[in-house]
């Protein structure tokens, strides 16, 4: 293993360790920040998409000088592994066309929101400009999937099947004046909801290579995130944006954003919270398929959080009214709470204990990132357990950049 000397990144294969060790300050959990350079980002909190089935691995994207690379972390150790060759770009194109990142960026870099690691054969699935490549974790081979998706389509989060076969890639149309190569004059959403064109497609890609296929379009409708139900690969939980605001709100409430769709039968199973402010701003699985999270704004004031079955019934939803900041929900294995890093406090992953009538709040660690300080989402910390449960991987941005983190939840010295 090299001594890393300097913020660039390196050559596919090279190995490192820049990482560092500290006891939280509120639980005194071993907290392992990963990286120490450039802009950091593990992938989003959606079930099996970071961390390989035994817990040993992690998966993110570093930026650095101006390139970037896909990453492995071994999580006891901290050792890095650069697992692809460097490219020029620090933001996607999604999040070019998308207005979320800087206008002078390129987007033909990699986004560490669009990688997703298949958890047992550690095949991991990410977009490169606007390829679709897979990348094995221990030999590194490489595959193209798509060589050019086209210059007239974004790419969502990808999803991977149970069974380890499959990608589902959603897709969402470019912007009009960017795909032309004509200045910008009015934002993606502000166009869209002017001008109508939406529609996501759900493209079907096998892993091994072959031919792509759509296998669902949902006319009017955007969305940036599709993950497979773990207990059962043919249903997928999507997000059905509506003008004006899609995914900034959608028709305002009105209609609930989330839903459960069945990839065989085309079927679309609402998931409607109580609250009569429908829209769901994020979603997840939990690890055994059986529930989906969510949870949203209320139309009294703050927030809801919800847990609902595979038939979109309502098995509970808490409000917490004084509740003003921002946050995402996300799953964990061993217990029966859902992990928040906002919402209730702005500054901490927390537990929510949310099998009872009265909820129960339990912090994790803090992670106090700077909320909005960064494009894209590399301020969000997007925190989610390994399939062990012993890991909580999360982001956060401090003076100007973003760094990975573990949290050892076991409290088992990190060595």
């Amino acid at each position: 293993m090299m001594k890393k000397t300097d913020n660039a990144l390196r050559r596919k294969g090279d190995c490192w360790n820049e990482s560092f060790v500290a006891s939280d300050p509120v639980t005194e959990r071993k907290v392992r920040r990963l990286t120490a350079a450039g802009f950091n980002e593990k992938p989003t909190y959606h079930t099996n998409t970071a961390f390989t089935a035994d817990g040993e691995f992690m998966v993110f994207v570093s930026g650095r000088v101006g390139q970037t690379a896909l990453m492995k972390a071994h999580l006891a150790s901290g050792e890095l592994t650069q697992l692809t060759e460097p490219v020029q770009g620090l933001v996607s194109r999604t999040d070019f066309h998308k207005l979320s990142a800087p206008h002078r960026c390129p987007g033909d870099g990699i986004d560490g929101t669009r990688v997703c690691l298949a958890p047992r054969t550690h095949w991991t699935v990410f977009i490169q400009g606007r390829s679709l490549r897979s990348v094995q974790l221990d030999s590194l081979d490489e595959r193209t999937l798509i060589e050019d998706m086209g210059e007239d389509w974004l790419e969502g989060a990808i999803s991977i099947d149970p069974a380890e076969t499959e990608a589902i890639v959603p897709l969402i149309p470019a912007h009009p004046e960017l795909r032309k190569g004509l200045p910008r004059t009015r934002d993606y959403i502000a166009h869209f909801a002017a001008s109508g064109g939406m529609r996501t497609r759900y493209m079907r890609v096998p892993l091994t290579g072959g031919p792509a296929e759509d296998v669902f379009i949902d006319e009017g409708r955007g969305n940036a995130h599709c993950p497979h139900c773990s207990a059962d690969g043919k249903l997928l939980l999507i997000d059905r944006d509506l003008p004006p605001k899609f995914w900034c709100g959608g028709d305002d409430g009105k209609t609930n954003r989330c839903w459960i769709l069945n990839l065989e039968t085309k079927a679309l199973t609402p998931i409607v919270p109580r609250n009569r402010q429908r829209f769901q701003v994020h979603a997840c699985w939990t690890f055994d398929g059986r529930y989906v999270f969510y949870h949203g704004w209320r139309a009294e004031g703050g927030w809801y959080v919800g847990v609902a079955d595979r038939n979109g019934r309502i098995v509970r939803e808490h409000d917490f009214p004084d509740a003003i900041g921002y946050g995402h929900v996300s799953a964990d294995p061993k217990r029966q709470a859902i992990i928040l890093d906002g919402n209730v406090t702005k500054d901490m992953l927390m537990w929510l204990f949310w099998d009872a009538d009265t909820p129960r709040l339990e912090p994790i660690c803090r992670h106090t990132t700077e909320w909005d300080s960064l494009w894209g989402q590399l301020h969000d910390p997007h925190p989610a357990a390994d399939p062990t449960g012993r890991w909580i991987g999360f982001n956060a941005a401090h003076g100007g950049r973003s760094d990975v983190f573990v949290v050892d939840v076991e409290k088992e010295a990190c060595a």
